[in-house]
């Protein structure tokens, strides 16, 4: 099929020619303006390289796309560049390296990212048939995928609505592991969205097993990150099947955010002045405290996204659940954000502590409350319930949970039905002996005035096993 089997080229002599640097310009930060020297790479990706014919039932167009690849700077630096990036950025640095050493060292052409970057081509033209037939091709030519090579041929896969193709990406995945790679984020997320999208939530749920058995164990925090763009039911069923939660979702967000100037009677100021200021990041003190990625999340806070969604979700329960004078001291606060580019620091921390919860990082949720205090900015009630629902995923941070819920009634505030519900939810998964101490504490919280919601708490407990929602309002009404 090729007409250079090995795709091996030996460079010519350049001794009399002078250097000729060449400047490849990428979509990625770490690549920015990467110098490469042309004389260290081999002369046949400079034209007169070689060439492919397509075998039977090979597609059409590979030559072309063959030689795009191989043949031309801009595209064979861009795959060169995407394939040496995300096996670093996935912890892969020897194959990194090793491909890299094959080009600049040894003048091979690694065959692995032209045939891994021909792929790509048809991934991204929406050709899953011409890529899976390419990555046969791979397979027949004695060369190895890589963990990148993988991850480009799984998430094309798994975007094609056939559901054959879903089959394949099962196939793709346990292959890869079994090889000693871990899919990353973005890969496995891909796959469950297809499974989401195919409306086959149990099946998912079946494969994650497959894949849990294989070592597999799912970042939360980097699927949200994964799913940024996917809103509502498909981000509900994707959580469903990760992480058994369908609890968390933005959906609403974007309706809301797009009512954010009405909401809150900004549509006098410019747009503008929300945006410009978050430009301006500080840095976060360096303390040995805070989590390792303490300044990244601090500095997603100081995004216009980031910011404006918390915002959003904080003044839309304030005024829901009768916080009227909260809600109202949010909306001086952002006034005096748009005048003087004083960042509301409830916010942003309330945010960050949101972020943590989300991903089930209880300890860090803690962490941003602690140093939010340190400060001096008072919490809201938005901001006790986040945390307290935060604290609710880990059973070590139970007792904490407990004592921010007696902390915000002291401070006048009462605990929502959600938050109290998910609170005495978490008590109910950690076995019979802690319904004692859950039913003493709902007597502590109604020595401060408490008074549970029968409708509101049936409500939070929709969807969950009846077993444990009986639990619930046994603990809450002492039925």
């Amino acid at each position: 099929m090729y007409s250079d089997t090995n795709l091996k080229a030996t460079m010519a002599s350049t001794s009399s020619k002078p250097k000729i640097k060449t400047r490849i310009k990428i979509n990625r930060p770490l690549y920015i303006n990467l110098l490469f020297d042309k004389e260290k790479l081999p002369s046949s990706l400079w034209g007169g390289g070689p060439t492919i014919v397509p075998g039977p039932g090979g597609p059409e167009d590979l030559p072309e796309v063959f030689n795009k690849v191989m043949n031309t700077t801009e595209g064979f630096m861009k795959s060169f560049v995407r394939m040496h990036g995300n096996l670093l950025k996935d912890g892969y640095e020897d194959l990194a390296h090793e491909i890299e050493t094959q080009l600049t060292e040894k003048d091979i052409v690694p065959m692995i990212i032209v045939v891994t970057g021909i792929i790509e081509e048809y991934a991204d033209a929406g050709k899953t048939m011409e890529a899976l037939v390419l990555y046969l091709i791979l397979l027949v030519s004695n060369c190895v995928p890589n963990p990148y090579t993988y991850s480009v041929l799984i998430k094309a896969l798994a975007a094609d609505p056939e559901p054959k193709f879903l089959e394949v990406a099962k196939e793709c995945i346990l292959e890869m592991m079994e090889k000693g790679w871990q899919p990353n984020a973005e890969t496995y997320t891909a796959v469950f969205k297809a499974f989401a999208l195919q409306e086959k939530v149990e099946e998912g749920k079946k494969f994650r097993e497959e894949m849990e058995a294989k070592g597999f164990v799912a970042d939360k925090m980097a699927v949200i990150d994964a799913l940024k763009g996917t809103t509502g039911l498909v981000v509900k069923s994707i959580h469903n099947i990760l992480f058994d939660d369908s609890e968390y979702s933005d959906s609403d967000d974007d309706d809301d955010i797009k009512k954010f100037y009405k909401l809150i009677d900004l549509q006098k100021l410019s747009p503008y002045s929300f945006v410009t200021p978050l430009l301006k990041i500080p840095d976060i003190e360096n303390d040995p405290e805070n989590p390792k990625d303490f300044q990244q999340v601090f500095n997603k806070m100081h995004t216009a996204e980031g910011f404006v969604k918390t915002v959003v979700r904080m003044f839309k329960m304030l005024e829901r659940e009768g916080f009227l004078s909260q809600a109202q001291e949010i909306r001086a606060k952002i006034y005096s954000f748009c005048e003087s580019n004083d960042m509301p620091e409830v916010v942003i921390h309330t945010g960050m502590m949101e972020i943590y919860s989300k991903a089930d990082r209880s300890k860090e949720a803690l962490r941003v409350f602690q140093r939010m205090i340190s400060l001096g900015v008072a919490p809201n009630a938005y901001t006790y319930s986040v945390l307290i629902k935060g604290l609710t995923k880990d059973p070590n941070f139970l007792d904490d949970a407990k004592q921010y819920v007696l902390e915000m009634m002291g401070n006048g505030m009462q605990p929502t039905a959600k938050t109290y519900t998910t609170l005495f939810y978490a008590f109910t998964q950690l076995g019979k002996d802690k319904l004692k101490e859950a039913k003493e504490f709902v007597k502590q919280m109604k020595a401060r005035g408490f008074v549970a919601n029968k409708k509101a708490v049936k409500e939070v407990l929709k969807g969950k096993k009846a077993p444990i929602a009986k639990m619930v309002i046994n603990i809450l009404f002492a039925e």
